[in-house]
């Protein structure tokens, strides 16, 4: 009798990871699907923030605005930030966004489109007298999960105590009830942080540095990066844009070169 030959686990594993993984959805599919399928933790206002079954805030909108001008309407799923860039590289999604910072060590795995925003980083704390970084030895320290921030904070040269949360909700609630004794933020978050705790007297200290925001995409996305930098391009230089940053963050945050 003949005898079947069983592939051994491990074997199997081999020759699937020798296998080519499927590419990215070109532009040309895309919009032959007329759907942008894009992912974010959507908890980071003003940036993004789910209401109800709505994605809303400064990216949704813009982001809306260009996939209109491209004949596309957008699709969101909320997945946590640290599932940002699995999804893109898996192809379940064409877009992840968030307020993500452009950073060479993201640019390692994915890519990103010409910026959207350009953000002051600040410590941003209940006691005033926590201005900069050099301030906080000893303290503890709340930061997002797989953020700048998180990698940046690791890395200063004293000793404090790093707590890192899985969401950016948790991240302020715990700055708020004083689980932690600081954090750092976007600056231009200030005014929407303000007015969503008014009885939270959050003080932003001095820009420490400045990030360019951008939407991520898959690395080998190219023709779907191209065909989203010229439609940002166009949507930032026109009265729309200035309308919508106005509207978020009371002033322009393009990056300026």
């Amino acid at each position: 009798m003949k005898r079947t030959s069983i592939l051994p686990f491990a074997v199997a594993l081999s020759v699937l990871s020798a296998l080519p993984v499927a590419g990215a959805r070109s532009f040309a599919e895309i919009k032959a699907s007329g759907v942008l399928r894009v992912v974010s933790s959507g908890d980071l206002p003003p940036f993004t923030r789910v209401d109800g079954a709505r994605m809303r805030g400064y990216e949704p909108e813009l982001l809306e605005a260009v996939a209109s001008t491209m004949g596309l309407t957008v699709s969101y799923r909320v997945v946590p930030p640290y599932e940002l860039v699995k999804e893109l590289q898996a192809d379940r999604a064409d877009v992840a966004m968030g307020a993500l910072g452009i950073t060479s060590t993201r640019e390692n795995k994915v890519d990103f489109t010409t910026p959207i925003a350009c953000a002051g980083v600040s410590v941003a704390s209940f006691d005033p007298k926590l201005k900069k970084h050099t301030d906080l030895v000893g303290k503890t320290i709340g930061v997002g999960a797989d953020s700048i921030m998180q990698s940046y904070v690791q890395k200063l040269p004293f000793e404090k105590k790093v707590t890192v949360y899985a969401t950016s909700k948790e991240l302020i609630y715990a700055v708020i009830s004083k689980q932690v004794d600081a954090t750092f933020a976007y600056s231009i978050m200030e005014p929407g942080i303000k007015a969503a705790f008014p009885k939270a007297n959050i003080s932003f200290g001095p820009e420490l540095w400045r990030v360019p925001i951008g939407l991520m995409v898959r690395e080998d996305n190219v023709t779907t990066r191209t065909a989203l930098n010229g439609a940002i391009a166009k949507y930032l230089s026109g009265n729309s844009y200035a309308f919508l940053s106005q509207k978020y963050f009371k002033e322009d945050v393009r990056c300026r070169s």
